[in-house]
């Protein structure tokens, strides 16, 4: 009795429809998140590239000029040594500038212009 009452009212296709439409709103959604995915992967992935090329060539470069240095002083662990001081200065002074407020003001005013 109660089943012919909905169904006399439409009842149950208003159900269904309430159902059909919240699949099609999952399945947007579902691509949206997909679409944001891949865009962002598609912006991510060159320039995991470009580090990792950058960082090989780096590497390539300081064993070149450590070795150059070493030519240079006649001795590998001054040319060796040479080049790790200088790269620990770097990161000495990368340490130290880690918490200036304006280099990290200048760094988010420059995301902001980019974005």
């Amino acid at each position: 009795m109660k089943n012919k009452l909905l169904g006399l009212l439409g009842v149950d296709k208003l159900i269904e429809n309430i159902q059909h439409l919240i699949e099609v709103r999952v399945n947007i959604i579902k691509n949206e998140v997909q679409d944001k995915v891949a865009e962002g992967m598609a912006k991510v992935l060159p320039l995991i590239f470009l580090l990792l090329s950058l960082s090989i060539f780096l590497i390539f470069a300081s064993i070149t000029v450590a070795f150059y240095l070493s030519d240079l002083f006649e001795s590998l662990v001054y040319g060796f040594g040479a080049v790790a001081l200088l790269y620990l200065i770097i990161t000495v002074i990368f340490f130290l500038l880690k918490d200036s407020e304006r280099l990290i003001d200048k760094f988010k005013s420059e995301i902001k212009k980019r974005s």
